[in-house]
């Protein structure tokens, strides 16, 4: 539910920016996270503390080690290599799927928009709806029914392809919804794989923020 819900959410608010004259960016800005973020948590939240142990450890597995460190620096360079590679494959040349950041003036809103919201809190919220949520629940429902292993498999497919299909809304012309697309499903195949592992979404959550840490490095 909480998947759908974001995805029709966006959809309004890019149904309403087709038509609106004018609007405020600061608040579009908040807006684009706000539609996305309050069902994911909202649905992490129902889950965990109505009616799972009212504990993210436990429920979600929201716990970091070294070893998650490790591996989730190393998936998040190697899923932004791919995403690389993708795009020079289908354009020619690094394009940083189309991210700028306007003018450069060091406030907050910019601090928000450049630093806070897309490296360190969506990575963190989107890992704990996606892989922490989700992967969990497809995994725990399909092992009864396929075995572990062929249950591992399909969340962590699902998962990732989940993930990439809610990442093409940012999508402005077919290529760059291939370029996501296919970018986002390679990285959550990654993310998916260290949580499926792992049992942890530390590992997930740091090769998030990594991954999305490097593409506004690079646009900067």
């Amino acid at each position: 539910m909480g998947f759908v819900a974001a995805f029709i959410f966006i959809t309004l608010l890019i149904a309403w920016l087709r038509g609106a004259i004018y609007y405020d960016p600061h608040a579009v800005l908040l807006l684009s996270y706000a539609v996305v973020w309050a069902p994911f948590l909202g649905a992490v939240v129902v889950a965990c503390y109505l009616r799972g142990t009212g504990s993210l450890a436990r429920d979600i597995g929201l716990r970091i080690t070294w070893l998650d460190l490790f591996f989730g620096v190393g998936a998040g360079l190697l899923a932004r290599a791919v995403a690389g590679i993708i795009e020079i494959a289908l354009t020619g040349r690094m394009v940083g799927l189309g991210v700028t950041f306007g003018d450069t003036v060091y406030d907050a809103w910019w601090l928000f928009g450049t630093i806070l919201a897309p490296v360190l809190i969506a990575p963190f919220i989107e890992e704990l709806f996606f892989r922490g949520l989700m992967q969990r629940a497809v995994q725990q429902v399909s092992t009864g029914l396929l075995g572990s292993r062929a249950a591992t498999t399909i969340a962590i497919l699902l998962s990732a392809l989940l993930f990439a299909l809610l990442h093409l809304t940012q999508a402005s012309n077919p290529t760059a919804a291939l370029i996501l697309g296919a970018s986002a499903f390679v990285f959550g195949l990654a993310a998916a794989t260290i949580a499926g592992i792992t049992g942890r979404i530390g590992g997930s959550v740091v090769a998030h923020i990594v991954f999305n840490g490097t593409l506004v490095l690079t646009s900067l």
